[in-house]
């Protein structure tokens, strides 16, 4: 709950009392998460690379990659 009230600005007693127990699910999925990196997980297959969008070149990349 706590974390539906920081993240969208909500007061606490709308998400408590208001909002039904669907629209709650709904709003914590879209919530970010933060994973730490394991030293093990090196070679995993997984996408690390880190765009920045203040970079030219990376926001061209970002560009490319939205827009086509």
């Amino acid at each position: 709950m706590a974390g539906t009230v920081k993240a969208f600005n909500l007061p606490i007693d709308y998400v408590l009392y208001d909002m039904s127990y669907q629209n709650v699910i709904m709003y914590s999925a879209c919530l970010p998460s933060y994973s730490a990196k394991r030293k093990d997980d090196k070679g995993s297959g997984k996408n690390d690379e880190h765009l920045d969008t203040r970079n030219p070149q990376d926001r061209d990349r970002i560009n490319k990659i939205l827009f086509g």
